[in-house]
């Protein structure tokens, strides 16, 4: 059965043969070889959205949201939805293939997660306010952080985190604090850096 998802589309299972082996030419391998390399390598990958029914990205709009993206250390792939489908299946996330529908952009980083979602809330943010709409523009489906599944809520309570370098200040501050108040203030800002892979792992146990 299909499930309705928050953009509209319906979530489509995927039967796998057993032995099947799909049949790809060289230039679709070397998107497949990129889409794996995206899952497999980076620190945060975040699937969006950019087309629904009745609002989407326009090609000058995409090309201010790469531009936007590659400031916060990531970039962004369009590559067909077959392709990330058998690449998820074989790092075993084949809870997400169904979720792969419309399209979709994929953003990644090797560096900073943080700013990654960050930067995609702000664009989000700045999109819906240019096009006076309510929805989210693009819309994040889900996304992955150091190899967890992590939901659309997620990357968003992701970026509410403060950056890195607002932290490491808050952290030169704790070394002119009182002893007594040292531990307290560095163990709450390991726990903000530390946020994101722990609630994963509570999601997961």
């Amino acid at each position: 059965m299909s499930l309705v998802t928050s953009s509209g589309l319906r979530e489509k299972p995927r039967k796998v043969l057993p032995n099947y082996s799909p049949k790809i030419n060289q230039q679709k391998k070397q998107k497949l070889d990129l889409a794996r390399e995206i899952i497999s390598n980076s620190k945060l990958v975040v699937f969006t959205l950019y087309q629904k029914p009745n609002i989407s990205l326009k090609a000058w709009e995409l090309v201010k949201y790469n531009m936007a993206i590659e400031e916060a250390g990531g970039d962004i792939k369009v590559i067909k939805n077959s392709l990330l489908k058998i690449a998820l299946e074989e790092k075993n996330y084949n809870e997400l293939v169904p979720k792969i529908r419309g399209a979709i952009i994929v953003n990644y980083t090797q560096k900073d997660p943080i700013a990654l979602a960050k930067k995609l809330d702000e664009i989000i943010t700045t999109i819906k306010k240019e096009k006076n709409v309510k929805e989210d523009i693009p819309e994040i489906l889900f996304g992955i952080l150091e190899g967890k599944v992590i939901t659309s809520q997620e990357v968003k309570q992701l970026s509410k985190i403060p950056p890195k370098e607002v932290l490491l200040s808050q952290l030169a501050g704790t070394l002119k604090a009182p002893i007594s108040k040292l531990a307290s203030t560095l163990n709450t800002i390991i726990l903000k850096l530390l946020w994101a892979l722990q609630a994963v792992k509570e999601k997961k146990s």
